[in-house]
């Protein structure tokens, strides 16, 4: 059904987009204080991608009748050296992951294949 004919059936979209402050996450969940108090959110990430937001990052909420569901997180790009097309994978502990426009891929971090570390040459 499109919204046009929601609207005319006096069903109107009532999905929102909203961000709160994260105070707590665990099992698949956020806890986020937003505009309308705070909710108990679940995570959406995309594809085979994994993560659990921290405390304090402001989290996009998505809302409707039947659900909630955290986005992810507002970010920072002037934080990040990073440039358009880009992608970056870091963690809280300061290791990452930047594949570079020009092919190349940065590694910060120990890094452990098959679970021994690597020591490089």
């Amino acid at each position: 059904m499109r919204l046009s004919e929601k609207i005319m059936k006096g069903k109107a979209d009532t999905t929102v987009c909203v961000s709160g402050i994260i105070v707590n996450s665990a099992d698949r969940r956020v806890a986020a204080n937003g505009i309308h108090g705070t909710g108990q959110f679940a995570i959406v990430s995309p594809g085979c991608m994994r993560y659990i937001p921290l405390p304090q990052e402001e989290a996009v909420i998505l809302s409707n009748d039947r659900e909630q569901l955290c986005l992810g997180v507002k970010m920072l790009y002037n934080d990040y050296e990073i440039q358009p097309g880009e992608v970056m994978l870091f963690s809280q502990g300061g290791a990452s992951i930047t594949l570079k426009n020009d092919g190349s891929i940065h590694l910060e971090g120990d890094i452990y294949i098959n679970g021994n570390r690597w020591e490089g040459t």
